[in-house]
């Protein structure tokens, strides 16, 4: 998969030149209207080919349950309407099921070419926008309720296959009107997501570039030929090739994720069964990487205050989906320093008005470019709202009480206790007990009295490890 936006822009202008010049041929070349009927391939190859993806799409979505990535489910959403639909083109092929009904076939497959595109389309949009928000918050449901859609939608067309009639796709000009807008939805999600690449260099996002565009020809391909010529079939290898690019993205994304919370456990010395499984991929980590590097101070900074939210959080006992979104938040709460200026992030004196505007800009910043990358809404109000204090006096929204959700409440007290007792250019770090007298002393004022009540319990139990200390044992 690209790396860099240079290589991504290349691969794909070669490729698309390649495949319309293969379809120019294919279609000027002496015989290109020769038949070449294939229905015993076409059933039985694309019907196990389609079968085997979508049942990969649907395996895909419930990772994206699990991770709580809304890419990553809408994307499964999108490989699972394609597929799904797909298959009852293939499943039509005249002889096998059904006698002889080519017009089941074609409605079959621009259905899904363009349900495909709409949930390419929909995964767009930002993860505070009220749709994104009903699907994360309903996210089982939606991808049960979508499955059992298709599944319904395969028997019917099966059983009574004249239903296919009630769109009628081969009248001009609706044919080229859902062609069209099939076409500019893909268009638009791989305008989209390249913006996202260029600033997160996401392979996710590469992949959906790339499939985005390989399926916008598809449908080109699919609505200018006759069945069973070679360009007909060429539109079947070209959306095999879409859908296992999209697949492989995910994999890509993912096939080097971290266990933060394994981590924990192995710090916390408590049995890991029964825990919610928190995992960052690779990309993310070089995200946090590329925020450490910005600012010297977060070194490791994202890491231990992600891992002193958890331990507040389970001593609150909230539930693992919490536990989730706390750690995803936490470990990339400071990621918009990304785009805060080196010289303000690294001055050792004190920062001026003007400078103090520009760095407490960050969590607006973080929170503008995460909710285009996956990110459910639980995170996010931990990226925007981890400087908010209790009495309405923080930043950026000045959000007062229980307007400030409970994780970033959490993490405020995680982010303060971290930079008081961790070493700075200008001041040695603070024991446990200074650090945990200032918290105590912002109770009702910066803190939620009762998170700090549960951390000064925390505390007092003895039971807060510190994962740099602990770090620094297992060194030793």
């Amino acid at each position: 998969m690209p790396r860099t936006t240079r290589s991504l822009v290349i691969t794909i202008s070669i490729i698309t030149v390649i495949l319309l010049l293969a379809y120019a041929y294919l279609l000027t070349f002496p015989g290109n209207l020769t038949m070449w009927g294939l229905p015993r391939f076409h059933f039985y190859v694309i019907t196990p080919t389609l079968l085997a993806l979508a049942i990969s799409a649907i395996a895909v979505g419930w990772t994206g349950i699990r991770l709580r990535d809304m890419n990553v489910l809408m994307l499964a959403l999108a490989i699972l309407s394609l597929t799904g639909f797909f298959l009852i083109h293939a499943l039509s092929t005249p002889g096998f099921i059904i006698a002889d009904q080519y017009h089941l076939a074609g409605v079959a497959s621009q259905v899904a070419m363009t349900t495909c595109a709409v949930w390419i389309f929909l995964s767009t949009l930002p993860s505070d926008h009220s749709f994104i928000r009903y699907v994360s918050k309903h996210r089982r449901s939606v991808v049960v309720g979508w499955l059992t859609f298709i599944i319904l939608m395969n028997i019917a067309a099966l059983m009574d296959p004249s239903i296919s009639e009630l769109i009628p796709i081969d009248l001009i000009p609706l044919n080229y009107v859902m062609a069209f807008l099939t076409v500019f939805l893909y268009l638009w999600g791989a305008k989209k997501y390249f913006h996202q690449f260029k600033l997160v260099k996401f392979p996710l996002h590469a992949a959906i570039v790339f499939g985005s565009i390989l399926l916008s020809i598809t449908e080109c391909v699919m609505i200018t030929t006759m069945m069973w010529t070679l360009a007909w079939w060429l539109y079947h290898v070209i959306l095999a090739v879409s859908a296992l690019m999209l697949l492989y993205g995910i994999i890509a994304q993912y096939q080097s994720n971290i266990s933060v919370f394994q981590t924990f456990h192995q710090v916390n010395r408590h049995p890991s069964w029964g825990q919610p499984r928190i995992s960052i991929s690779r990309s993310m980590q070089n995200l946090i990487v590329a925020t450490e590097t910005k600012d010297a101070y977060t070194a490791g900074h994202n890491y231990r205050v992600a891992m002193y939210g958890l331990q507040l959080a389970q001593a609150m006992n909230l539930d693992s989906e919490l536990l989730q979104a706390l750690a995803r938040g936490g470990l990339i709460h400071d990621v918009g320093k990304i785009q805060v200026p080196s010289e303000i992030l690294n001055k050792p004196g004190k920062l001026t008005a003007d400078e103090r505007i520009v760095i407490e800009q960050h969590p607006e910043i973080g929170y503008e470019m995460c909710k285009y990358i996956g990110f459910m809404t639980e995170e996010l109000s931990v990226i925007r709202h981890h400087h908010e204090k209790w009495d309405g006096t923080g930043y950026p929204d000045k959000l007062k009480g229980k307007e400030i959700s409970l994780l970033a409440r959490i993490l405020a007290i995680a982010d303060v206790y971290d930079a008081l007792t961790s070493r700075r250019s200008y001041r040695e770090p603070w024991s446990q007990d200074r650090a945990l007298q200032l918290i105590v002393e912002g109770s009702g004022t910066h803190f939620d009295p009762e998170c700090v009540s549960a951390f000064v319990r925390l505390c007092n139990r003895g039971e807060l490890v510190d994962p740099q200390a602990r770090e620094q044992q297992q060194l030793a």
